[in-house]
């Protein structure tokens, strides 16, 4: 017997196998086969080894060993947070994310006996002295503060640009180590209905926007030495194999942009499923897509996974979908062991082919955006919106023509769970008008219009 099975069988070429189709095709067109997606990538029936992509980015730092189970809490009462947090950790959770909505949530009473690693904390302000409270009691968390994140959802700055770099500098070099870090917040593009090239490409032109910002002030060399990292802010799409290749992809673009700095860049990718594509109509269906949704960002290298629970957008809180959501986790970790493989994307031809052409369209739209002078100015240009809206526009017509499924909602209704005419809380982003720097970028799930128009009838 061989060493290896396989070496009595001669390599097949993909000229070989593309001729094999065609002639089992018996006339019909090959190119049927091809699928086109958002990206603009268009999906072959098989992938070869000769179309792989030959890549000099080390995909070591994908392990998925090391992927950690953590839950968000909004901290709106210190007290109630904690108890909250104690309680999750106790039961399956691995960290904590903490939202902290204002400054007058009590930093020691909210982090009081919460283990020292694990903490992630997300700051709805940015101010200093808090952060230098939380820093006092536990050194350890991660702190993340995204200004042009900030500008993003709201349409203004904190204060007003330059007080907000400013403060933001500060913010990174006050601390050594991982307590304050480059935080790059992509959900919002996302659940507005931005592709993934989108995605990829401005998370670049907000991460180069960062750097360049540190270069000019000459506090770079201070960042390149405080043993710091970028953290990534995702949301997870329900594109599996492209959704693995996505985090693929953030890994090789921060890569590529630190050596233009001459900077050796690292990552931690934080990743939650969207809500873009969740649904009020058969709820149950969201407990299948957040699962795949997870599974695709764990197997693509996502260092935190923090499930969205079925119900969480119509819904109040609750100890059942919260529950239901960290043991979906708990299932992936200690059940289907999917902490003890190491990169296993690697070396499938497909998701190879497909994380490099995700690179390639990124790193063009990239460029378009630094010709037209950075994010910042795409964003008070309005292009930025404007794309995204497009895309999102597309992705609704789509749906509404049947070739988008949404199982459960314009695929294989369920009569059993009709929508209801009132739920615990509102279902639908509801945007107040003011005054803004900027229009905001907002997130809409696919289902909305139709829910609306359903929800309409049941209450006239």
């Amino acid at each position: 017997m061989t060493d290896n099975l396989f070496s009595d069988f001669e390599p097949v070429s993909a000229a070989a196998w593309k001729q094999k189709i065609q002639y089992d095709l018996k006339g019909a067109d090959y190119n049927n086969l091809i699928t086109a997606t958002r990206e603009n990538i268009h999906i072959k029936p098989f992938y070869h080894r000769e179309s792989t992509p030959v890549t000099n980015i080390p995909f070591s730092a994908t392990q998925t060993q090391d992927w950690y189970i953590s839950q968000r809490i909004y901290a709106g009462n210190a007290h109630a947070a904690r108890k909250k947090a104690l309680d999750v950790l106790e039961r399956g959770a691995e960290g904590v994310i903490l939202e902290i909505p204002h400054k007058n949530i009590d930093p020691s009473e909210l982090l009081k006996g919460l283990p020292e690693v694990g903490i992630q904390i997300h700051p709805h302000f940015l101010d200093l002295d808090y952060f230098n409270k939380i820093h006092d009691i536990c050194p350890k968390a991660y702190v993340h503060i995204d200004i042009i994140h900030q500008l993003v959802t709201d349409g203004n700055w904190f204060t007003n640009k330059d007080q907000d770099h400013q403060l933001w500098r500060n913010f990174l070099g006050n601390y050594q180590g991982y307590f304050s870090n480059i935080t790059i917040n992509t959900s919002t593009y996302q659940q507005a209905g931005a592709n993934i090239t989108q995605e990829l490409s401005y998370f670049t032109a907000q991460l180069n926007e960062y750097l360049n910002h540190l270069d000019q002030e000459g506090a770079l060399p201070a960042f390149a030495k405080a043993n710091k990292r970028i953290n990534i802010d995702t949301r997870i799409g329900h594109h599996y194999f492209f959704e693995i290749a996505k985090y693929r992809a953030y890994r090789v673009l921060t890569k590529s942009l630190g050596n233009l700095y001459g900077l050796d860049l690292q990552c931690y990718i934080t990743a939650t499923p969207s809500l873009r594509n969740k649904s009020l109509f058969d709820y149950n269906v969201n407990m299948l897509r957040t699962t795949t949704e997870c599974m695709s960002a764990i197997l693509g290298g996502a260092d935190t996974i923090c499930n969205l629970p079925y119900d969480s957008f119509f819904n109040k809180e609750n100890e059942f979908g919260d529950r239901i959501a960290r043991n979906q986790l708990c299932i992936l970790k200690d059940e289907a062991y999917l902490n003890e493989i190491g990169n296993a994307a690697q070396g499938a031809y497909y998701i190879e082919r497909i994380t490099q052409q995700l690179v390639e369209q990124a790193l063009e739209i990239f460029k378009n955006i630094e010709k037209a002078g950075g994010i910042v100015q795409s964003l008070f240009e309005g292009t930025i919106q404007r794309k995204i809206k497009e895309s999102a526009q597309q992705e609704l017509a789509d749906f509404k023509d049947g070739k988008k499924i949404l199982v459960g909602a314009n695929k294989y209704p369920n009569p059993d769970l009709p929508l209801q005419a009132n739920y615990e809380i509102l279902p639908f982003k509801k945007i107040e008008p003011r005054k803004t720097l900027i229009e905001p970028i907002v997130p809409h799930r696919i289902t909305e219009s139709l829910e609306k128009d359903t929800i309409k009838e049941l209450s006239s």
